[in-house]
């Protein structure tokens, strides 16, 4: 199989630090970065737990009537925590699998594996020019709007750009909340026409992943934008009615994987990006 390659090449110094998970420039530039899924955060409602979990006790037709609220906080803390040790444990899996090669072929043609720049710990942005090949974890930034983030895996192959990246929720929501009236609840502007559920927060994600690595090559072309939803084997689910997953020496076992083919939202991120430069602060 041979070593991958490593793609050496940076031109500026931002590096990703996976403890406090915190994007920042290295030497004397002093960029305020804002990760993509913090941007995407900023047009969703807000969740106040605290409020939700004290509505959710007084509720007598759900399952958290009587409990107390900090006890209620504490579950779907806890269930939050399996829901990123099962992500955290995924995404290396599949790095370290595709890291295992040299090439993999795609289109019929062998692309080669391009390693990320890590040192010490950190992970350093490198250059953000491509040509053909597998970029695993490949971090993106675009310095004019202070953007950065990381897409699980990033192909280019004849001229176009796949994007895939792996979700391991409990649930991928194709519609918003609905209320009594048959209201669904929506983003806010400037895409207050998208329901405000997961799937349509995944879809800008890779949609602004695509948008970031076209602006720095704009003679490639957007492809496939996929999300990969893994389903783990439960063998039950506990007191609150959240999975219980089975483990073979001491690793989840997966059970299934829906892909989930998602369209280039491209008009919404150019509103996103005209919302960014209209709000930035100086």
């Amino acid at each position: 199989m041979g070593s991958v390659k490593t793609n050496t090449k940076t031109k500026m110094s931002l590096y990703f630090k996976e403890e406090g998970h915190v994007y920042k420039s290295l030497g004397e530039e002093n960029i305020d970065w804002l990760s993509v899924t913090s941007f995407i955060g900023m047009f969703k409602p807000k969740f106040d737990s605290k409020a939700a979990a004290k509505k959710a006790a007084l509720n007598k037709k759900g399952k958290w009537f009587g409990m107390e609220p900090k006890e209620i906080i504490a579950a779907w803390e806890a269930e939050s925590t399996r829901a990123i040790t099962l992500g955290n444990w995924y995404h290396n899996q599949r790095e370290a699998d595709l890291l295992d090669f040299q090439t993999i072929e795609r289109d019929g043609v062998s692309l080669p594996i391009i390693k990320p720049i890590v040192d010490n710990g950190l992970k350093i942005a490198p250059e953000q020019k491509l040509t053909d090949g597998v970029y695993p974890e490949h971090l993106v930034y675009l310095k004019s709007a202070g953007l950065c983030g990381q897409s699980d895996l990033v192909e280019i192959v004849n001229g176009t750009i796949n994007i895939t990246d792996y979700k391991t929720n409990k649930e991928i929501k194709e519609k918003g909340f609905t209320n009594w009236e048959g209201v669904t609840q929506k983003m806010y502007a400037p895409v207050s026409h998208l329901d405000d559920c997961n799937l349509n927060h995944y879809n800008l994600q890779l949609s602004i992943y695509a948008y970031i690595i076209k602006k720095h090559n704009p003679k490639l072309k957007v492809g496939k934008l996929t999300i990969q939803h893994v389903k783990f084997v439960q063998l039950g689910t506990d007191d609150n009615g959240y999975p219980i997953n089975e483990h073979v020496n001491g690793e989840p076992v997966i059970e299934d994987i829906v892909l989930y083919d998602l369209p280039y939202l491209k008009d919404e991120v150019d509103a996103l990006m005209m919302w960014l430069k209209d709000n930035k602060q100086v």
